[in-house]
């Protein structure tokens, strides 16, 4: 019987893995890969330049909050919402530092 339940259940979260994808914004097309970890910790890479993100809220199996930023004069920090459409396609969109959408596609698995 265990192994039975064992085979139609799953404890990973669809979340978590690489996705990848190509996202738009005002400076033009992006190669974007973003990989999730369990421990709500990952990285984004916007044409192969990576930045580590912290999730700061999470649903598991269903959408996540991340963070991101670098120093440049100043602290610039993006924030990402992500929601998982299906197993294979997580929509995300990206916020600035005032709040404003600055990206909104689909990243896949």
């Amino acid at each position: 019987m265990v192994l039975l339940l064992g085979g139609c259940f799953s404890f990973d979260d669809m979340l978590d893995g690489t996705w990848s994808g190509v996202l738009n914004d005002y400076y033009g097309n992006h190669n974007v890969v973003l990989v999730v970890n369990s421990n709500n910790t990952g990285w984004i890479s916007f044409d192969n330049d990576p930045y580590n993100v912290d999730i700061v809220s999470r649903r598991a199996n269903r959408s996540f909050v991340g963070e991101y930023g670098w120093y440049d004069s100043y602290w610039i920090e993006r924030t990402i919402q992500a929601e998982l459409i299906n197993y294979g396609t997580l929509r995300i969109k990206i916020y600035d530092n005032f709040g404003d959408l600055i990206s909104d596609g689909f990243l896949y698995k």
